[in-house]
């Protein structure tokens, strides 16, 4: 569904991504790496809010590259952001009402009872879940989550994790970066592992935490994200 093909992308002298390519279908695809990886460069250019310097992206076997991220969206390609993006003076409702979503949505995302709440008023769980089905009201073929379990407690953490497992049952493929590994490795069937804007690694998370490469670069780094 998505292909990722030789992507390259410099902001000044700082190599950001260096001939990037890969290619995601159905199920979970993580994608992993330290800070600096150039993992959000990646998804800004997939998503279309950045256009790379070489290379292409094919969504469905279209070239994406120059295409609007409301284009993308229309066409089934939607992406939520690590910081979350909400309208908090609205409620609930009235914010899947605003992508042109069904309230059923809700029921997905566990928020039906709170509906007619503000937004402001939920905790950074239910924030998130919201944002997810802002995200769903658009009816996506693939959504790519930016760091979805981030700032969640264990309780919420495992609430997201049905969540998710959900929307693969309903074939909605996904993309997700994060940095909690073991929240991740429970949903990805495979991971990617970008290190100074290249893949070191692609395979299952099994090999993943046990690939020399990953362990120098990612997680013998001081910081193992909850792996």
């Amino acid at each position: 569904m998505l292909e990722v093909r030789g992507i390259s992308k410099k902001f000044g002298e700082i190599v950001a991504l260096n001939g990037v390519a890969f290619r995601a279908g159905e199920g979970c695809l993580g994608i992993i790496g330290p800070n600096g990886a150039g993992k959000t460069t990646l998804f800004n250019i997939i998503s279309g809010f950045t256009k790379p310097d070489s290379g292409d992206v094919r969504f469905k076997g279209v070239s994406i590259i120059g295409k609007r991220p409301s284009t993308l969206v229309r066409m089934g390609l939607v992406r939520t952001f690590q910081l979350i993006k909400v309208f908090r003076h609205m409620s609930v409702e009235e914010n899947i009402l605003a992508a042109d979503g069904n309230s059923d949505v809700l029921e997905k995302i566990g928020l039906w009872k709170k509906r007619n709440i503000l937004a402001s008023k939920l905790s950074q769980g239910e924030l998130r879940r919201l944002s997810i089905g802002i995200a769903l009201a658009t009816k996506p073929r693939l959504l790519m989550l930016d760091e979805p379990f981030s700032g969640l407690s264990k309780l919420e953490s495992e609430e997201l994790d049905e969540i998710i497992r959900e929307l693969m049952n309903d074939g909605i493929s996904l993309v997700i970066i994060e940095h909690k590994l073991k929240e991740l490795f429970r949903l990805a069937d495979r991971v990617i592992v970008l290190n100074f804007g290249q893949i070191i690694f692609e395979g299952s998370p099994e090999d993943a935490v046990r690939d020399k490469s990953v362990i120098e670069a990612y997680l013998g780094n001081g910081t193992h994200a909850g792996c």
